[in-house]
């Protein structure tokens, strides 16, 4: 089963991270890449750009589109990257979240991608 782990982020957050932090942070990601490769739990992973130029919103009205710059959400919560994973259950999926360095300070959201 494929699951997406959504990883977020506050900006408060990241700018109160040393750079000792930022090493754990590469280490631990670093780490858990190498054995779900192993295991072959990992698809892929990638950092998502936080700022507001690099995100836009689509939505169409009577068939008419509109795009609006910004994230879904406003404020200093932000998706910061994500994780896809091919993963026996939810619960798998869970465990390898909370191994996530940014676990510690932001959450984490888990869903299975498809049916």
């Amino acid at each position: 089963m494929k699951f997406l782990l959504l990883i977020g982020g506050n900006r408060d957050a990241w700018a109160a991270l040393t750079p000792e932090d930022w090493s754990d942070n590469e280490r631990t990601h670093g780490e858990l890449i190498a054995e779900l490769r192993k295991t072959g739990e990992f698809l892929e992973c990638d950092e998502l750009n936080v700022t507001p130029q690099g995100a836009r919103i689509v939505r169409t009205d009577r068939g008419i589109p509109s795009a609006v710059d910004g994230p879904l959400h406003d404020g200093d919560d932000f998706a910061s990257g994500y994780y896809l994973l091919d993963c026996a259950d939810i619960d798998r999926a869970c465990a390898i979240a909370a191994r996530l360095y940014e676990s510690r300070f932001a959450p984490i959201e888990v869903r299975q991608v498809g049916g």
